[in-house]
């Protein structure tokens, strides 16, 4: 007697492959977007590890994530910077605060309205490219967007 097996995993593929690709959209509606906001800088300012043409500039803040997501103008995602503020000064304006050392910049902050300082380093410049303390400051406004 012969038995008739049949491939049932090729059925299950598809409906495995459009579960997987429900669950991934489910998990994006979930971002936490607490503010959106574009930049303009008239200089090239290092965040972090990451330089910034002159430009413009949007960013998003993902609260759950504590994430800063920072695009260019062809909304070409080029940075992304974990939350370290201390969100004090909810009541202030929306701005990128830019430490000045010479003709370097590097951005020491950035506070957000209504959420306060989301962002926020003691030491805005790597290690081997402090020469002296910082304390000319910038203040580079962020227009809020529709959240």
């Amino acid at each position: 007697m012969k038995l008739n097996r049949h491939n049932h995993s090729a059925i299950w593929k598809p409906f495995v492959g459009a579960l997987l690709a429900l669950c991934f959209v489910a998990t994006s509606a979930h971002a936490d977007t607490r503010f959106r906001g574009a930049f303009t800088l008239s200089h090239e300012v290092r965040w972090a590890n990451t330089i910034l043409e002159p430009g413009q500039y949007s960013l998003t803040f993902d609260g759950n994530a504590r994430l800063i997501v920072i695009r260019d103008a062809s909304n070409k995602i080029v940075a992304r910077e974990r939350a370290s503020g201390d969100y004090v000064g909810a009541d202030q304006a929306s701005e990128l605060i830019i430490a000045v050392q010479g003709n370097q910049r590097s951005v020491s902050s950035a506070q957000f309205a209504g959420l306060g300082n989301v962002y926020l380093t003691a030491h805005p410049f790597p290690a081997h490219e402090r020469v002296v303390e910082v304390r000319n400051t910038e203040a580079a406004p962020i227009q809020p967007a529709g959240n």
